[in-house]
């Protein structure tokens, strides 16, 4: 893992030789919370809580075209597990009987591979971009918010997320350029590797990040 980030990094610096290239700091406030998806006819289980998050990162802008750029980088991203079990009506064969609430933390190191688009200048030194994107994610740490919470034994190593975004860009120098903007990022795959509950079918718990995202470009 350290191979692949210094690999990154080092890769982000040659680049940034170029004029073309833009490199910056990115600060992101968001809503962390999760889906659920489980198939079974004893339990119930539903997402709980959605707490505030805030994510930092290095970003990288390389232009394409005049108005079509590759931006990546890497970015630390908290997220947060919580769900809530409980029993179906009418199950006598249920043998927990009462709601169970878990919550866990993780933290991830994400690489954002995404095109953004932007538009012609709406005022002087202003224009609107469009951001869409994947982003794998490393695992580099995860815990339970209480030493009691078990039913997750362990989560999968990485991660990946389709990302959708929109905001605006001002040049405030002729090196200098301040953004601010929304983010949507949708997990594609089942962060658990084992849970010990022994539910019927697998449970599914995929992340999502709603962000607002403001930063600075050099």
């Amino acid at each position: 893992m350290r191979k692949i980030l210094l690999l990154v990094v080092v890769c982000l610096g040659l680049n940034y030789a170029h004029a073309q290239s833009k490199l910056g700091l990115k600060f992101s406030p968001a809503i962390s919370s999760n889906r659920t998806s489980l198939v079974d006819s004893l339990y119930d289980v539903e997402p709980f809580n959605s707490p505030v998050k805030f994510s930092i990162g290095l970003i990288y802008d390389h232009e394409l075209t005049e108005t079509y750029y590759f931006s990546t980088g890497i970015i630390f991203v908290p997220k947060y597990v919580g769900f809530q079990v409980s029993e179906e009506q009418d199950q006598p064969t249920a043998n927990y009987t009462k709601n169970n609430q878990e919550e866990y933390r993780l933290n991830y190191l994400q690489i954002p591979l995404s095109l953004k688009l932007f538009t012609n200048e709406f005022q002087p030194d202003a224009r609107i971009f469009f951001q869409v994107g994947m982003a794998p994610e490393i695992k580099v740490f995860s815990e339970p918010v209480e030493e009691d919470y078990d039913l997750i034994e362990e989560f999968k190593n990485v991660d990946a997320t389709i990302l959708f975004g929109t905001g605006v860009e001002y040049r405030a120098g002729v090196n200098t350029t301040l953004f601010a903007g929304f983010t949507y990022q949708r997990g594609l795959a089942n962060v658990i590797k084992t849970e010990t509950f022994g539910f019927q079918e697998e449970l599914y718990i995929r992340n999502t990040l709603v962000s607002l995202d403001i930063g600075i470009k050099f």
